[in-house]
């Protein structure tokens, strides 16, 4: 993974230290980071891209609005966060730490199998709203439809569901 930091900023960090003196308890330090809510801006800013392609037709190897495919789709809207995925979807497959369903976030990749092996996925899409524990919506490029969101847990997406991954952004 690539990506550019723009000028050098780092996440700022603020550490409170209590030193246990006070009548407020023990001793304790937190430690707090604008880490995590800038990650979250860049996954909207990452699924917004995505959804700005929105009925673009499929095209095999596509990465326009002309014309897009799944892994396609993805790499692309990634490069708005300047994150540099791999192109295919097998190779996106590989690209974060493997998660379970019930852990699911917008911004995670899921994978799919035309012939249900874990060993040939054919379709990655990614994850743009949890509403609730059976409904995890996620954009790709259907081949029929071009770019749309469907929910997961549809018979269809889960019959072939292979995996998920979360991104190292």
């Amino acid at each position: 993974m690539e990506r550019r930091t723009g000028g050098g900023r780092k996440p700022v960090k603020e550490i409170h230290l209590s030193t246990g003196k006070s009548r407020k308890g023990p001793s304790s330090i937190h430690i707090s980071s604008n880490h995590s809510s800038s990650v979250r801006r860049d996954i909207q800013t990452v699924i917004s891209t995505a959804r700005s392609y929105t009925g673009t037709p499929y095209q095999l190897g596509g990465t326009t609005r002309i014309g897009m495919d799944c892994s396609g789709l993805l790499c692309t809207s990634y490069q708005a966060i300047d994150v540099q995925l791999p192109r295919t979807s097998n190779e996106q497959s590989n690209f974060g730490p493997a998660i379970s369903p019930a852990e699911l976030q917008a911004g995670d990749l899921v994978f799919f199998s035309s012939s249900q092996s874990a060993y040939n996925i054919t379709h990655v899409g990614m994850v743009t709203e949890v509403k609730g524990q059976n409904d995890v919506w996620f954009i790709h490029a259907s081949t029929s439809l071009g770019v749309k969101e469907d929910n997961l847990f549809s018979p269809y997406y889960q019959k072939i569901f292979v995996k998920a991954v979360r991104p190292s952004i």
